[in-house]
């Protein structure tokens, strides 16, 4: 997710309480693996984009996916100790 501005290592907060919308970036459960993507709505189909070019855009079906939560804030560490 560098697109987004989230990296390796960074913590993220999550709202399971926030009802996800388009251009949110969520924590999905593909086939029982999390992922985090930007959700959206293209031609009325839902997928997960991801923002890094090196991963697939995923579509969202209703066999084995499910949005866990909506990524509210990122946390980065700064210092290396």
């Amino acid at each position: 997710m560098r697109g987004a501005g989230i990296f390796d290592g960074d913590l993220l907060v999550i709202d399971r309480g926030i009802t996800p919308q388009p251009d949110d970036i969520v924590i999905a459960v593909v086939h029982g693996e999390l992922t985090v993507k930007r959700l959206q709505r293209v031609n009325g189909a839902w997928q997960l984009a991801a923002e890094n070019p090196n991963f697939p855009t995923l579509p969202i079906r209703d066999d084995g996916c499910e949005i866990w939560g909506v990524v509210t804030h990122s946390i980065r560490r700064h210092c290396g100790r």
